[in-house]
C-alpha cells in the first residue's frame, strides 16, 4: 500500500471506528454522556417505565421525583418518572423536553423522537423545545434534518453553549468537519475548556483523519478532573489509531472489562497491519454520510 492510500485508509478508519465504536461526552442532553442508540433498535424497545412511581402520586411528587431522579443521574428512573407525568400533561412543552432527554439519556433515541415530533407541532416556535428537537433528531441519525433546526436555535439562544456543540454533533455527522469544529471552538468561548466540548471537538479531528490534532484535542479534555470515561476511551482509540497500543490498552483497561479492552485493542491492531482490513475499511466507508455517529446526546 502506497503512502497516499495508508492515509486515506486510516482517515476511513478513523471516520468508521468513530461512528461504530466511539462514544461521547456531549452532548445532545448538555454533558450526558451515553451514546444514543439508533433508532432501528429504539424501535423494538419497550417504554421506561421500570422505576417505582405509583400512579396514585400527585403530579407534584412525580415531578419532585423526576427532578431528584436527573439531578443523580438515575436515568431509568427519571424516563420512568417524566413518562408518568408526560402521560397526565402531554400538551405541557417543558414536561415533553425532559421526558425526551431522559429518553436519549437512557438510549431510547427513537421514542424521544416520538415525543419531540408531536410537540414541535404544538409548540413550534417555544425556543427550548427547538432545541431538543434538534439535539434527538442528531441523536436518531437525522443530522440533515437536526442542523437547521439547531443552527435556528443558536440564533435564537446565542449563549447556549450545548446547542453550539449539538449543532457540531450534526455537522460531524454529515462529514462537514470544519464547520463542525467552528461550532465547537464557538462553544469553548462560552464554556473554554469544558471537557465535554473538547471530546467532541477531538472525536471531530478524528473523523476527518487528523489523528494528531484530535490526540491533543483528547490530551486536554482527559486531563480535567470533571472529563468521563468517554473521552479516555475515545483517546484509546485515536492512540491505537497511531499505533500507540500500550497507552491505547491501559486507558481502555481503566473503564472496560478486562475482556472488552483486549477485544477492542486486538480489532485496532488487526485493521491497522492487514491490507484486508484496510479494504474493508473502504467498502463501509460508502456509508451514506448521515449514518448516525455517537456523539450523543
Amino acid at each position: 500500500m502506497t503512502d497516499t492510500n495508508l492515509i486515506s485508509s486510516r482517515r476511513r478508519a478513523a471516520r468508521f471506528l468513530a461512528a461504530a465504536t466511539m462514544t461521547s461526552a456531549l452532548a445532545l442532553a448538555g454533558c450526558a454522556s451515553t451514546p444514543a442508540a439508533s433508532a432501528k433498535n429504539d424501535a423494538d424497545k419497550p417504554a421506561a417505565t421500570s422505576a417505582p412511581a405509583p400512579k396514585t402520586l400527585s403530579d407534584s411528587a412525580i415531578l419532585d421525583a423526576a427532578t431528584s431522579a436527573d439531578k443523580t443521574q438515575d436515568f431509568i428512573a427519571a424516563a420512568a418518572y417524566w413518562g408518568q407525568l408526560y402521560d397526565r400533561k402531554q400538551d405541557d412543552a417543558e414536561t415533553a423536553v425532559n421526558y425526551s432527554k431522559a429518553l436519549r439519556q437512557i438510549g431510547s433515541a427513537a421514542q424521544a423522537l416520538t415525543v419531540m415530533q408531536r410537540t414541535q407541532t404544538l409548540k413550534p416556535d417555544d425556543v427550548n423545545v427547538m432545541v431538543e428537537y434538534g439535539k434527538v433528531l442528531a441523536a436518531s441519525g437525522h443530522p440533515d434534518q437536526a442542523q437547521p433546526v439547531l443552527a435556528r436555535a443558536a440564533a435564537l439562544k446565542p449563549g447556549d453553549w450545548t446547542v453550539l456543540s449539538a449543532e457540531g454533533v450534526s455537522l460531524d455527522q454529515l462529514g462537514r468537519f470544519a464547520e463542525a469544529q467552528d461550532k465547537y471552538n464557538a462553544a469553548l468561548k462560552i464554556v473554554p475548556s469544558n471537557p465535554s466540548v473538547l471530546t467532541n471537538l477531538g472525536l471531530s479531528y478524528a473523523l476527518e483523519g487528523k489523528l494528531d490534532d484530535a490526540e491533543r484535542t483528547l490530551r486536554l479534555a482527559v486531563a480535567d478532573p470533571r472529563a468521563g470515561a468517554t473521552a479516555r476511551q475515545n483517546l484509546a482509540i485515536v492512540l491505537g489509531l497511531k499505533g500507540n497500543f500500550d497507552e491505547a490498552s491501559r486507558l481502555a483497561r481503566a473503564d472496560l472489562p478486562q475482556t472488552v479492552a483486549d477485544n477492542n485493542i486486538a480489532y485496532l491492531k488487526e485493521m491497522l497491519t492487514q491490507p484486508a482490513s484496510w479494504k474493508q475499511m473502504e467498502t463501509l466507508d460508502g456509508q451514506p454520510a448521515g449514518a448516525p455517529a455517537p456523539q450523543t446526546p
